[in-house]
């Protein structure tokens, strides 16, 4: 299956949209536009119709404002001139009057009048022309009616005497009042006839506007059905294509959204490799809180959260991925778990420039991560066999059997303590402690001969040791891990063994006509090669705690000793070494400080004393033993009582130098760190009933003085 880039999902949508829907478009767009010049039809005759209904009420007003009028005037006629009810009736012919010839003339020629509120308004000229005769007959009517009541008007404003013009008004009145409410009620008639063919103008336009929507409408139902169905197949077909593409792919595909569910869709491979058979609406956080810690769980959840993060690049959050690759246990139902190794990927998917989705790819990868694994220990076995057979070459082939037998013996005692009952936990406790040493010294003759395997498994099973020391309640359970690792060296042990012999008899069949010069040159002598890798030893460690060493040693051949004695004093010598290495001699740049070169010294010299007695003198420049710091240490033990130790000496404070489990290291090393290495040394010396002296200057120097018992080598043995 091709890789899905979710981000590019929306392909030009717009444009494809455009021709798909084209005539829909165009159909709404007609439909839109007849609604439109329907809806300005309907304004614009609604607004002509209400203008017409302001001309038939002010029409008909007029009728009402003639009558007014003749009625004043016979008021007029009947009151006194000095009465209130004369002026009244004065006043109301005046309004009635101006009223009456204002409207008459805006009907007329189109203007300004007042309305029944008094407010003025703009009357449009009658354009009928029905209504323009009547209006022009009732000007002629009106014109002498108007001029009798103006001069009325005139004498009652001027004192005058007023009864001829009173009587001539009068005679207008009655000759035109009828005549004029005729004409009036003809102009009203007219209006309403304009009025009511605008309003059945207006109903044939709302008639054939709601006809041509509905045609219209129709018209898009039609077509958008004919493209549903279409666009129905298209999905369908898809829907097909997607399925397909589902349930052939080998990984396992689905959509998560922003609140963690599972889409509806997914590959058929996914049931598969999560080992559930209902997905589809799931939280996502919840299905993987059953197969991984909730920690991780919730740290996956974070992730996604940051893909819905619009604000935040996708190709700068790839390598935060929690689930790059992960090991999950899969409950089964026959019961137990399946372990699995799953690959899980993540895109975002986008709709319309929005983050929609998260893609989620998952990939078992089970079997790849198997072969690379055994891959990787195919190498690291082809590595350690080019690792043993370069550290074999490198050493001298009678220290190498020397250390295999020692090897064996090592074992053949670890052996023996784990068989020792021990019925209390201290007893069990103990083992811990004797195995501690002896695996502490074969570590030190690993190192001094540069086997660094046998070092670093050594380092391991002291790892071990010390879990199984710092428990409360200790079982013979506990040593099963200890035992895998000792089988593991004893097997390893035997592979170097055999190479050592594979090797030996190559050597056998080399020319012996050239061996007789060149053996001697590579092998050397024995007695010599038994104590030369201890310079190397001493380089080694400092290289390894960033230190400059100079190392010098004498009297080490001088004295022939029993090889398994032998074996002991090389054990004293070397954990002494390690210790002035790590312990005394400091760091160039503390050095430096000091005004001492930057390379520290470390003498050994081995010295007969009497024909019984030899001595052993370990002495380093360094900077002495720091009698502050084995004081914090013993407090930090807490092993004795703190105003106890604050009353000790400096005597009694180095005695604790030598106590099991003792170091002033601040960190465990392959170097230091366990307090065993100078515990190891006084048991060899009090075995032996030898003894100890120590003295040292604060920032001057630290020496070792051993006095042991000479055993010699056996006759018949020796070099």
């Amino acid at each position: 299956m091709g890789k899905l880039i979710p981000g590019k999902l929306n392909f030009n949508y717009g444009e494809s949209f455009g021709k798909k829907y084209r005539g829909i478009l165009i159909s709404v767009a007609l439909f839109i536009l007849l609604d439109a010049s329907v809806m300005i039809l309907n304004f614009y005759v609604s607004f002509e119709i209400s203008e017409d209904a302001i001309g038939i009420n002010l029409a008909g007003r007029q009728r009402m404002l003639s009558q007014r009028m003749a009625k004043s005037l016979y008021a007029l006629s009947s009151e006194s001139s000095e009465s209130k009810e004369f002026n009244a009736a004065a006043s109301e012919l005046k309004t009635s009057k101006n009223l009456f010839d204002e409207t008459l003339v805006a009907f007329t020629q189109g203007g300004e009048t007042h309305n029944a509120n008094k407010e003025l308004i703009v009357l449009p000229q009658v354009n009928s022309q029905a209504g323009q005769a009547t209006l022009k007959a009732a000007a002629d009517v009106w014109l002498p009616y108007k001029l009798g009541v103006d001069s009325l008007l005139s004498d009652i404003d001027e004192k005058r005497d007023y009864t001829e013009s009173l009587a001539n008004a009068l005679a207008q009145a009655k000759a035109k009042n009828i005549v004029l409410l005729g004409y009036m009620n003809d102009l009203t008639i007219n209006l309403e006839n304009v009025a009511s063919s605008k309003a059945s103008r207006l109903r044939v336009i709302q008639t054939v506007g709601i006809s041509l929507a509905i045609l219209n409408f129709l018209f898009i139902m039609l077509h958008f059905l004919r493209q549903l169905r279409d666009s129905d197949l298209v999905l369908e077909q898809a829907r097909q294509e997607t399925t397909e593409i589902l349930q052939t792919v080998n990984e396992g595909l689905f959509l998560v959204d922003e609140n963690m569910i599972i889409g509806n869709q997914h590959s058929k491979h996914l049931v598969e490799i999560l080992g559930v058979s209902e997905i589809a609406g799931q939280n996502f956080q919840s299905l993987l809180e059953n197969m991984i810690s909730e920690k991780d769980a919730e740290t996956s959840r974070g992730f996604i959260e940051l893909l819905f993060d619009k604000k935040i690049k996708e190709k700068l959050i790839g390598d935060l991925n929690p689930l790059n690759l992960i090991e999950v246990n899969i409950a089964q139902a026959s019961g137990g778990f399946l372990t699995k190794h799953l690959q899980f990927s993540f895109a975002r998917a986008q709709q319309d420039g929005v983050i929609s989705h998260v893609l989620v790819t998952v990939q078992d990868v089970t079997e790849k991560v198997r072969l690379e694994k055994a891959l990787v220990e195919s190498r690291k076995h082809s590595e350690s066999q080019i690792e043993l057979l370069t550290s074999l070459l490198h050493t001298h082939p009678s220290l190498l059997q020397e250390f295999i037998t020692n090897s064996y013996n090592c074992y053949n005692k670890i052996n023996n303590i784990l068989r020792q009952p021990a019925k209390t936990t201290q007893l069990v406790k103990e083992k811990a402690i004797n195995i501690f040493r002896e695996i502490h010294n074969f570590k030190g003759e690993a190192a001094s001969l540069k086997l660094e395997y046998f070092e670093n498994q050594a380092h391991a099973i002291e790892d071990t040791l010390q879990d199984i020391r710092n428990k409360h309640d200790i079982t013979g359970n506990d040593y099963l891990p200890l035992t895998v690792q000792l089988e593991n060296l004893i097997s390893y042990t035997q592979q170097v063994q055999q190479l050592t012999e594979k090797l030996a008899l190559f050597g056998h069949y080399t020319s012996k006509a050239s061996a007789s010069a060149s053996e001697k040159k590579i092998l050397g002598n024995r007695q010599q090669d038994g104590w030369s890798h201890l310079g190397d030893f001493v380089q080694n460690i400092a290289q390894r705690n960033g230190k400059l060493v100079r190392f010098v040693s004498s009297g080490l051949n001088d004295i022939a000793l029993d090889s398994e004695y032998a074996q002991q004093v090389k054990e004293i010598c070397v954990q002494l070494l390690r210790n002035a290495v790590t312990h005394g001699i400091e760091s160039p740049e503390d050095r430096e400080l000091t005004e001492k070169p930057l390379e520290g010294r470390i003498d050994l010299r081995m010295a007969k004393i009497s024909d019984e007695e030899m001595e052993i003198t370990v002495m380093d420049d360094g900077n002495g033993l720091d009698y502050n710091a084995i004081r914090e240490k013993a407090i930090e033990s807490g092993r004795w009582d703190e105003d106890e130790i604050e009353s000790w000496g400096n005597k009694h404070l180095l005695a604790l130098i030598f106590h099991e489990g003792f170091s002033t290291a601040k960190e465990i090393s392959k170097d230091a760190g366990r307090g065993v290495g100078m515990e190891a040394v006084m048991n060899h010396v009090l075995e032996h009933r030898g003894k100890i002296t120590v003295s040292s200057r604060r920032g001057r120097h630290c020496r070792f003085v051993i006095t042991l018992p000479i055993i010699p080598a056996r006759e018949g043995l020796a070099a």
